[in-house]
């Protein structure tokens, strides 16, 4: 999505013009989110469990999404769960990374996560770039000039080696059955040179991890300016400056594999600055149901406002779905009035709030009872029992999604 930059221009003039012309957008999305988690920790435990276990879910699958994949919530769910119904796709899997990433993360303290040191272990980076290395070519004002995508970034060096190839290949020709197949002969040849340079076939280790890379891509150098703008947004507004972030983070792509981390990096930092203490907000999820899409063609501040706007939607969302849990547990605890006193038919209801998957087994398990006793205690919800989400007669599973 973004683009190869060496300058992002976040100068104090730029800074200055950002809080006044996005002075009321950052102040509506600081107080959206801010409602949100106070609301998160007056709720009930189960509930604020589940709003924090489905927004994980919601975020993952609107990832997905913004790239153009597929990615249906329940086979998310029941792929996590480990009872797919059908062989997961690619984005499945993609999604089901990015749901253990948030978990992770939302686990650990915000200071940790944004160390710098720790950040360059979890993208791959082992070192600063050298002085003086630079990742690209950008404008001043920090909008797109030239966009150049990684196919494109090609020397003269590997222009002559494909020329190299085509000769050889002009002179083998003669021995090919049908000389219509040497443009093909040609390409296949110059996409084995690139996979050789660009992975390691030494080891057998390197054998196993073969990947296509750039070796032009600057990953480090473009972290480290990433790293800049974060300082340099300390003095800004808490929402401000993780739009900034993000904004940042889908201009440079410091990750050329983990482009996603941008999104749960910029909500870790609105952990750090105090605007969501009780959870892990979904901005990509505000991004996709808003109508604001980013663009690198965009002005600074119109896509930084863009932004703000997706954390308002964001936080509405989460809002919306803690008022369907809500409505959900109630209908269902309607279920457990003038029961006995040693009924566990409330506790399977909790359970069904907090985690967005429910089986026969994971109930007894926590309920401590026997998958029989689930059950009968499914049966006894009758109508207000949450959607089956299998399709199956055996192997079951249920959740408020």
């Amino acid at each position: 999505m973004g683009v190869n930059s060496a300058h992002y221009d976040l100068s104090r003039a730029v800074r200055q013009s950002l809080v006044s012309d996005c002075a009321a957008a950052s102040e509506v999305a600081a107080i959206a989110l801010a409602r949100f988690d106070e609301r998160l920790l007056r709720a009930a435990s189960v509930l604020a469990e589940g709003a924090r276990q489905r927004g994980h879910a919601f975020e993952a699958q609107a990832l997905i999404a913004l790239t153009g994949g597929l990615c249906p919530l329940e086979d998310l769910c029941l792929h996590d769960a480990g009872m797919d119904v059908r062989s997961p796709t690619r984005e499945i899997a993609r999604a089901a990374t990015m749901l253990d990433e948030r978990r992770r993360l939302a686990r650990r303290e915000p200071a940790e996560i944004l160390n710098p040191t720790a950040l360059r272990q979890r993208l791959g980076i082992t070192e600063p770039p050298e002085p003086g290395r630079t990742g690209g070519v950008a404008s001043a004002s920090g909008t797109a000039k030239q966009l150049v995508a990684p196919w494109e970034r090609i020397g003269l060096d590997d222009d002559e080696e494909d020329q190299a190839d085509e000769d050889v290949l002009d002179l083998e020709e003669e021995d090919h059955g049908d000389p219509a197949f040497a443009e093909i002969d040609a390409l296949l040849a110059r996409t084995r040179k690139k996979l050789d340079a660009w992975n390691d076939l030494s080891s057998d280790e390197g054998r196993k991890n073969l990947t296509l890379r750039d070796p032009g891509y600057d990953a480090a150098g473009r972290f480290e300016r990433w790293l800049n703008i974060l300082e340099e947004c300390r003095g800004l507004p808490a929402a401000l400056a993780a739009a900034l972030a993000l904004d940042a983070w889908l201009w440079l792509e410091p990750s050329e594999r983990a482009g996603e981390l941008g999104f749960a990096f910029a909500a870790t930092l609105l952990r750090q600055r105090g605007l969501a203490t009780a959870h892990l907000p979904a901005l990509g999820l505000g991004l996709r149901r808003g109508k604001f899409r980013w663009s690198p063609h965009q002005e600074l501040s119109g896509r930084v406002a863009g932004l703000l706007g997706s954390f308002c939607d964001g936080a509405a969302f989460g809002q919306s779905d803690l008022d369907r849990l809500t409505l959900a547990r109630t209908v269902m605890l309607q279920r457990c009035e003038n029961r006995r006193g040693n009924s566990k038919l409330a506790e399977l209801v909790d359970l069904f709030v907090a985690s967005p998957l429910v089986t026969v087994q994971l109930a007894a398990a926590r309920l401590q009872v026997s998958p029989q006793a689930v059950e009968a205690m499914l049966k006894e919800l009758g109508g207000s029992l949450p959607r089956e989400l299998t399709g199956r007669k055996r192997y079951r599973a249920w959740g408020v999604l």
